[in-house]
């Protein structure tokens, strides 16, 4: 990208809507007329995939790694499951055991599969089917002053929530104000579904009349009251977003 002129951040969020497939079809048309007669901007597209694709990898690892921990953790002989692997780990595998690897896997699909359908709470399977992340604003790391922030989104776009929120709590202090940092707290407490803090920033965004942010904290702050089963403040809230799957959340929620 060092040959590259610099993109802005609405340039960003076009290619990022063109690449997740979020453009309405005249929009995509328009593009993609462009893409086929622009070969620098069809290059710039090239480069944002690889950006996107990296950050999508690096947070898939993330989440895996974190999985694979959790249920170590769960297994009560995990740490001789562990000595068994290190001990055997130069055995060559046979056909049997890629077969007996590959059931195994489904199996824990099957499990996750059932934990989601019929364990979790109706409120947080309904919650879940509509969530999405924001997917976060442009990083630049062009300033010591921004620096801080832009690292928070780099974890942010990691799904590294946790890390992200203990960078911005800081920089929240000086800036109390700032509805970038209320509705980036906002999204990261809400992926980790810690729901009163999300409410706290999502509420402060909204009443926030010139905040470029507010139509998405609604939709958020409704997706916080559905994920805490508050179906009264969930429709109160949806009632006002011009998300286009509100609609269909609401009813949804409205149903007996």
């Amino acid at each position: 990208m060092k040959n590259s002129k610099p993109i802005s951040q609405e340039e960003f969020e076009k290619f990022e809507s063109y690449i997740l497939g979020n453009m309405e079809a005249h929009e995509k048309a328009e593009f993609e007329k462009i893409l086929a007669s622009d070969k620098a901007f069809a290059q710039k597209l090239e480069e944002i995939k690889v950006i996107l694709e990296g950050v999508e990898e690096a947070a898939f690892r993330k989440n895996l790694d974190r999985i694979y921990q959790e249920l170590e953790a769960k297994s009560p002989d995990s740490n001789e499951t562990r000595k068994s692997v290190d001990k055997e780990k130069t055995i060559k595998l046979s056909p049997w055991n890629f077969i007996f690897i590959a059931a195994s896997l489904f199996l824990a699909i099957g499990v996750v599969v059932w934990l989601f359908l019929f364990q979790s709470d109706p409120s947080e399977r309904l919650f879940m089917s509509y969530y999405k992340a924001d997917p976060g604003l442009l990083t630049a790391m062009s300033s010591a002053i921004s620096y801080e922030f832009d690292r928070g989104m780099v974890d942010y776009k990691s799904a590294n929530y946790q890390e992200a929120i203990n960078r911005w709590e800081k920089l929240i202090e000086d800036k109390p104000e700032s509805d970038t940092l209320q509705f980036f707290l906002g999204s990261s407490y809400l992926a980790l579904k810690k729901t009163d803090p999300a409410i706290f920033y999502f509420d402060a965004v909204i009443s926030n009349e010139n905040s470029s942010f507010q139509k998405d904290a609604i939709w958020y702050l409704g997706l916080t009251y559905v994920l805490e089963g508050k179906k009264d403040k969930a429709i109160e809230t949806l009632s006002k977003s011009e998300n286009p799957n509100a609609t269909e959340l609401l009813k949804k929620i409205r149903e007996p």
